[in-house]
């Protein structure tokens, strides 16, 4: 009893107080330090629900092909046609005027659109089969008439082949999409030879067509036929 009170006597209440205070601390950062990791984050991600199918079971006849019903199918921009077209249809028509249609429209679409033909309109010398195009002219002849256009009538193009040859296109008049239905004339030469008229005047004879960038003899004697001034 006597080394009890004298080991106190040593220690102190101070020092007591001291290791009661610092047990609790002491015991608080050795479970800090030995405590289990956390679980790593990959087991909180959500997973889609399935069946699980161990890798070793697969086989090459056990597995199915993809069910094309499951796809939704993009039709590429570049196949998108214009919605809607705007044509003029004139000449020996009930109603002229600007008529608006979907896109693949046909000659026959604008005649009806315009009440149909006139009494005296020439429907021979007009090809109703052909598609129209945007900021077309569409001209429906009258019988006998010399139209002082600068369009075919048929508004589908040129054939050198047809029994009724198509009507004269004024090269001092027309413009570019006119001269872009000629024969082996696209929009590159059709612009080349309204750029040429504007810079240096009218043509004074068919001829000149040499001087327009793009065009050589053998081009010149394809567009005679189909041109004047």
């Amino acid at each position: 009893m006597e080394i009890f009170w004298e080991w106190w006597r040593w220690l102190g209440w101070r020092r007591v107080v001291a290791v009661v205070v610092a047990a609790p601390i002491a015991a608080v950062v050795v479970w800090w330090m030995v405590r289990l990791p956390a679980p790593p984050v990959e087991n909180f991600i959500p997973m889609a629900p399935g069946v699980d199918t161990p890798a070793a079971t697969l086989s090459p006849g056990s597995l199915t092909p993809l069910d094309s019903t499951q796809f939704e199918v993009l039709t590429p921009l570049d196949t998108l046609a214009p919605a809607r077209i705007a044509v003029h249809v004139v000449g020996a028509v009930q109603q002229p005027g600007v008529y608006h249609f979907n896109a693949g429209a046909r000659g026959d679409d604008a005649l009806r659109a315009a009440g149909g033909p006139s009494g005296d309109a020439d429907l021979r010398r007009v090809n109703l089969a052909a598609t129209l195009f945007d900021g077309q002219q569409f001209v429906i002849p009258r019988k006998g008439e010399q139209l002082a256009t600068t369009v075919p009538p048929s508004g589908g193009g040129f054939d050198s082949g047809a029994s009724n040859p198509p009507l004269l296109v004024d090269l001092n008049r027309a413009t570019v999409a006119e001269l872009d239905q000629l024969p082996g004339v696209g929009p590159s030469t059709a612009r080349a030879i309204v750029d040429h008229r504007t810079r240096n005047g009218p043509f004074a004879s068919v001829d000149d067509l040499l001087a327009v960038r793009g065009i050589g003899p053998a081009k010149l004697a394809e567009l005679k036929p189909f041109v004047r001034v």
